[in-house]
């Protein structure tokens, strides 16, 4: 059965201070974000099966499961959803899935639509705004483990989707709660915010690889209609020329209207903890300043901690102090 909650509880009610505190000389927004995802060794892959979802469109997904020995029906489920240009394999979503796994918690990591290992599986490429795929993963398994309560665990673009998708399912049966680290609630800020010079090294890091997943799938599926992308190409552009006009919208600024959780987020009645920093390279905090949110959902905008970085004491010898406030959430929301 699942770990005793009082035990648990009392092993993970160690002191998380509320502020986030950088080491020392890593204050820099952009050592943050840029060492937060070189330090720290993931942790190795912990047992799993991979497991395929149907979609929309005809589409599937792959996703991972992975069950401890003592879980039985009625324990909690924790569905996590990487970001822009990941997967089940993300460094942040391996750790933390781990953690929820070795308390005795069932973690299922989701490849976004034709996302990582699940490539061929769809002619269509995920978004920002595929909350029916998470709303698929979440039936699926709910059609097999129901009562279990399922907690939404999401990273940048990742977290903007589970934050529409609770927004969107009010009283969906099951949804305990949702945890989102870096979200991009307003996608036309963050999309112009990353466009900045100044930010070019992010820009072109995802649109390599963006790049690269297009004309992968062009291969899989040669019918998909020819790539054509400018040669002055930026995010902006991407969404304008790829994602907007393949997932049915009429341009990029159509896109980013329809999708971002900004809207959405005063709509959710469970439990949720947002996390982002005042100095993310390219996530805006001024929507998060303003945002209209229910007294159930907690915001906690931090000075520091870059993009995903956060790497401070967590006050348990770990140096991702982000990681484990998420992990500490959920774990007093059981």
């Amino acid at each position: 059965m699942y770990l005793d909650k009082k035990a648990e509880l009392a092993k993970a009610s160690f002191s998380l201070n509320d502020e986030f505190r950088p080491f020392s000389l890593m204050g820099n927004r952009h050592l943050q974000t840029l060492l937060g995802s070189l330090t720290d060794k993931t942790p190795p892959e912990f047992p799993s099966k991979e497991v395929i979802v149907p979609v929309s469109d005809g589409d599937s997904i792959l996703v991972l499961d992975s069950k401890p020995v003592s879980w039985t029906v009625g324990n909690p489920i924790a569905i996590l959803v990487h970001g822009l240009t990941g997967s089940h394999r993300s460094s942040h979503v391996v750790r933390v899935g781990e953690r929820l796994y070795r308390r005795g918690c069932r973690v299922i990591r989701i490849n976004q639509r034709g996302a990582g290992p699940g490539l061929h599986l769809a002619r269509w490429s995920y978004h920002a705004g595929r909350s029916d795929d998470i709303r698929k993963v979440m039936e699926f398994f709910q059609n097999v483990v129901d009562p279990s309560p399922i907690f939404l665990v999401g990273f940048s673009l990742g977290g903007n989707l589970i934050l529409k998708t609770a927004g969107e399912v009010g009283d969906l049966n099951g949804l305990a709660g949702v945890a989102a680290m870096a979200p991009p609630i307003n996608l036309m800020q963050c999309s112009e915010l990353i466009g900045k010079q100044e930010n070019r090294i992010y820009e072109s890091h995802f649109l390599f690889y963006l790049i690269q997943e297009a004309k992968k799938r062009q291969r899989y599926f040669p019918d998909l209609p020819p790539l054509k992308f400018p040669s002055n190409m930026s995010i902006r552009l991407f969404d304008e020329y790829y994602t907007a006009p393949r997932a049915g919208y009429d341009c990029a600024e159509h896109y980013y209207e329809e999708c971002s959780s900004e809207k959405f987020i005063k709509n959710i009645n469970v439990p949720t903890l947002i996390l982002t920093s005042r100095d993310d390279p390219f996530i805006s905090v001024g929507p998060f300043e303003k945002l209209d949110a229910p007294d159930c959902v907690s915001i906690s905008i931090q000075n520091r901690g870059g993009h995903l970085g956060f790497l401070g004491s967590d006050g348990k010898g770990g140096i991702r102090w982000g990681e484990s406030k998420l992990v500490h959430w959920i774990d007093q929301h059981l």
